[in-house]
């Protein structure tokens, strides 16, 4: 499905150039670590971290997208491990990796397999980033504008998926959010760039329209010719990153130690008692 976007795909929203190292300082990488890649795609995410890590490995379902990703490696002298796999069905002894990163793809993974390869994937002390763009970060007109023009062309469920938080993925799990990063930033759009993104996003890709295609790049371009009439504008971006470790073993003595504790879950002290009936009292825990 994905790689029917190919061609188009650096016109969709960015992972800003500085978020790889602001994640990096912000773990930190050493530039020794190991990092897997998952849903890798052609490499935003992965070959974002290529000077900060020692080795890289990507994995993904399509293989088209791998193809795209050994050649972008090739051109920019990056040795890569590519798996052509899903997450279910790739061997539990594959790592241990120290960072385990997801971009724009964790909605399509969330099994209880998938968590269980996590976790065995995983080194002790390692850490697993979620990252996304946040589309229109400074609620400009002219996107909500794009963005109701395109909604009249989307086909399939991919918003109902990615409707699934980070948070929500790893619910159950003993994986926590422990930092969050943000880096912001600026770049010139031309309107031909938004037809370009409404392509290479799958619900509205040239594959999922077909004939109907050049209907929606016409009302994309006549919705958004007012906007563009001076020419090419500034669009602001964000990058988004969720770092997430495995809990830390709870300390009964210690409550700085519980992290966030659900009000009906049994309190962390050994009471026997509901949090909320407990310490929770004094908590403004959920």
């Amino acid at each position: 499905m994905w790689s029917e976007t190919i061609g188009y795909r650096e016109y969709r929203h960015p992972y800003l150039p500085a978020f790889f190292r602001a994640v990096a300082e912000s773990i930190p990488l050493t530039g020794t670590e190991d990092l897997l890649d998952l849903g890798c795609g052609v490499g935003e995410v992965a070959l974002g971290f290529a000077p900060f890590v020692a080795s890289l490995t990507g994995m993904d379902l399509e293989e088209p997208m791998l193809d795209a990703l050994r050649s972008r490696a090739l051109a920019m002298g990056v040795n890569m491990r590519l798996i052509h796999s899903r997450v279910e069905d790739a061997p539990a002894d594959l790592g241990p990796f120290h960072l385990i990163t997801m971009g724009r793809a964790h909605w399509f993974m969330h099994t209880p397999t998938s968590l269980v390869r996590l976790d065995q994937w995983l080194m002790p002390g390692g850490a697993i980033l979620v990252c996304k763009p946040v589309p229109n970060p400074d609620h400009a007109e002219w996107h909500k504008v794009y963005e109701s023009t395109r909604d009249k062309w989307v086909r399939g469920n991919l918003r109902e998926m990615t409707r699934l938080t980070a948070h929500q993925f790893f619910q159950g799990t003993d994986f926590v959010q422990v930092k969050q990063v943000i880096v912001q930033g600026e770049k010139q759009l031309e309107l031909e760039h938004l037809v370009y993104r409404a392509l290479g996003t799958a619900n509205t890709s040239r594959a999922m329209l077909g004939a109907e295609t050049d209907e929606m790049i016409a009302a994309i371009r006549a919705a958004m010719a007012p906007h563009f009439r001076n020419g090419p504008i500034v669009e602001k971006h964000l990058t988004l990153g969720l770092i997430y470790r495995r809990r830390l073993a709870r300390n009964p003595q210690d409550p700085t130690s519980w992290g966030k504790v659900s009000r009906n879950e049994t309190c962390p002290c050994g009471s026997g008692k509901k949090f909320k009936h407990c310490h929770g009292r004094y908590s403004e825990s959920d």
